[in-house]
């Protein structure tokens, strides 16, 4: 019998969520398969994946709402990994906030069934879906953000994090990966398994001590194993966000000593970091004024989150929610536009190349040029099966995704390239040509990230198939680095819609952010 360690009403879903969020529809010439059930939630694809497990969409059966679901093996859970799902449900039912992930439930000791007929026993954290996906994914695929929606993005944040710390929460480890956006581009923190909790009923502050989060991000006080106070440590850490939002990339490698950036600011050397920093990205006086303030080694001295409100560049030019929206739907379909012109030129100048080669090595008088020979077909029966397989169907669309894109080649074809392209970049990959998956790490920067690569067809499009990349470890921009290295070597098997924009431009604002876009 299932346990509830922690609950929270699940929010009934309005017509809104019934229309975005339809049941998903198994296709006429798919084979019928028995659903899998976790307590009364549907288990759909997977979303994402981390050290405890993985993260997959469901669906509340009862009030058929579509939700995240965080699915723990309890087999193997460590003391200390045990001691971060508490934490984790602890700090999310404390807080309550617009701009924080909701947990909606908790269930233990659940059965999981397998895809072999066999179960698990397993923790599920069930989660409000974020279904407009990472915002450093959105980023990235669009570009560093302007000041105006930087600057938004950072109001919300620091939202969050005063409704966190007003309940003594300390997330220690706000970075791109757990900051989340809504069907409407709000932000929403998420993963608080890395968060200190305050105890203290008279609260006092409390000193943290663990060392925890992720190196690029930590303050130099959580650095230094001493001990720490979680404010200070958390706006350090929202201090590196803003940073890259605005300019693409990190203030610091890392900040201790060895690093240059970092010495710089804790020998208050500030022109000579902005000036070093200016040459590769652009910031305002007001900008840089605030984030000064925040990357003040001395974490006593460093500003508050009261003081950050107070400052005149978070005060300015405030950008209404619908607005913030709209700009950046807008920014999206430029960005889609000018990459579509791009892939032409590039395909145009690759036909030029080819036709000159062609030109330049065809001789008709050449007798040991090779020539076509038809084979028959019952002489490759084995080749035959392999190129007419059928890729799985592409799930209903749930979160945005700006990692993957459609082709009209066929799913063996972009299998094949994959794999090159894997090959091409030194990556370490193992391939599962039946079920068209294939898990790969490549190295960025002497740093490892982990993909996976689903190849899905689309049942509404019949020819064509979406090629889908999902990190799996590793830091987010480096994920985005590698994604761009692979993308320009598949860049010729991208299925271009530009024939069919007249129909693209009666949709509905929300079929713009559906993963089923074409992405690259």
């Amino acid at each position: 019998m299932t346990s509830v360690l922690f609950s929270a009403p699940v929010a009934p879903a309005t017509n809104m969520d019934a229309a975005q969020y339809p049941q998903q529809q198994q296709s006429a010439s798919a084979p019928s398969q028995q659903p899998r059930m976790l307590a009364q939630f549907q288990v759909l694809q997977t979303l994402g994946s981390g050290l405890q497990g993985k993260v997959k969409l469901g669906v509340d059966t009862v009030t058929h709402q579509r939700v995240a679901l965080k699915i723990i093996d309890m087999a193997k859970l460590h003391r200390k990994a045990m001691i971060n799902v508490y934490r984790e449900v602890e700090a999310m039912s404390r807080v309550s906030h617009a701009n924080v992930l909701r947990l909606l439930s908790v269930h233990d000791d659940v059965p999981y069934p397998k895809k072999d007929g066999s179960s698990k026993q397993v923790i599920v954290i069930v989660l409000e879906l974020a279904t407009g996906g990472e915002l450093f994914d959105f980023m990235m695929y669009t570009g560093c953000f302007s000041e105006n929606i930087a600057r938004a993005y950072f109001q919300q944040l620091v939202a969050g994090l005063e409704a966190c710390h007003e309940q003594g929460v300390y997330h220690r480890d706000v970075k791109p990966e757990n900051l989340l956006l809504d069907e409407s581009f709000a932000l929403k923190i998420a993963d608080f398994g890395l968060s200190g909790l305050r105890e203290e009923s008279d609260g006092a502050v409390a000193e943290l001590y663990t060392q925890c989060g992720t190196r690029g991000y930590m303050s130099p006080e959580v650095l230094s194993c001493l001990p720490y106070e979680g404010e200070p440590a958390d706006v350090w850490s929202a201090g590196v966000v803003l940073f890259i939002m605005l300019a693409g990339f990190p203030p610091f490698q890392i900040a201790t000593n060895q690093d240059w950036w970092f010495r710089a600011c804790a020998a208050k050397q500030h022109e000579a970091f902005w000036a070093a920093h200016a040459r590769s990205a652009t910031f305002s006086p007001g900008a840089m004024s605030l984030m000064t303030r925040i990357f003040n080694v001395k974490p006593q001295e460093r500003i508050t989150l009261a003081e950050i409100k107070t400052h005149p560049w978070f005060k300015e030019n405030a950008v209404p929610p619908e607005e913030l929206r709209a700009e950046l739907l807008s920014r999206k379909l430029q960005v889609e536009e000018e990459k579509r012109k791009e892939r032409e030129e590039k395909l145009r100048a690759a036909a030029k190349q080819r036709l000159q080669q062609q030109d330049e090595e065809f001789d008709p008088f050449n007798m040991d040029v090779e020539r076509s020979v038809a084979i028959p077909t019952a002489a490759v029966p084995a080749a035959a099966e392999v190129s007419s397989k059928k890729a799985p169907s592409y799930p209903a669309a749930s979160v945005a995704l700006y990692t993957s894109f459609q082709s009209n080649r066929t799913a063996t074809e972009l299998q094949t390239r994959v794999e090159k392209a894997l090959t091409e970049h030194s990556a370490r990959f193992v391939a599962h040509m039946d079920r068209f998956k294939t898990k790969g790490t490549m190295t960025v920067d002497a740093e490892d990230v982990g993909f996976a690569v689903r190849i899905y067809s689309l049942d509404n499009a019949p020819g064509r198939c979406v090629v889908e990349f999902r990190r799996t470890s590793g830091a987010c921009l480096k994920f985005h680095d590698a994604y761009k290295k692979l993308s320009a070597s598949l860049s010729d098997l991208v299925w271009d819609n530009n024939d069919e924009a007249g129909a693209a431009d009666d949709s509905p604002a929300e079929e713009l952010i559906s993963d089923e876009a074409m992405m690259i």
